[in-house]
């Protein structure tokens, strides 16, 4: 009875999805950057699955931004920065109360395709994510909703 509950125990913590550990994403700036332009650049959909926070991300946010992942995969990146983050420019969209950041945000990642500008506005395909610390390691940010009728999930 007890090997059984030792094997049936041993194969749940095999089965079960494990947390990236701190250790394992990136604890600087340029651990950061080279993350992502190695994920983008190797079609690594599985480094960026274990940067971003998911937390309190319902189903549809899940799939925008897996999206938006991996329409970058396999792009050839001319120009990857991690800039501070202007706390001020999401006051407008976080106004109204009805979203917030799934983490607090200290840096932004911009990531500038090697590919000729957009006809309509003239400027190159880009990916913007929001990044800050979280348990002392990079992580992606999401902007989820915050109120309580959420039938998004």
């Amino acid at each position: 009875m007890i090997r059984a509950a030792l094997s049936l125990a041993a194969a749940i913590l095999v089965a079960a999805p494990l947390a990236a550990a701190p250790a394992e994403l990136p604890q600087t700036e340029d651990e950061l950057a080279n993350a992502v332009r190695s994920a983008i650049e190797a079609r690594d959909y599985d480094t960026f699955e274990r940067i971003v926070f998911w937390k309190d991300a319902g189903t549809i946010k899940k799939r925008i931004v897996a999206f938006q992942i991996r329409s970058g995969l396999g792009r050839k990146v001319k120009v990857l920065t991690v800039e501070p983050f202007d706390q001020h420019k999401l006051d407008a969209m976080l106004a109204d109360g009805r979203h917030a950041l799934n983490l607090p945000v200290s840096h932004v990642v911009r990531v500038v395709y090697d590919e000729p500008a957009s006809e309509t506005t003239g400027k190159p395909p880009t990916s913007v994510f929001l990044a800050g610390r979280k348990d002392e390691a990079f992580r992606i940010a999401l902007v989820v909703r915050a109120f309580e009728d959420d039938d998004d999930d």
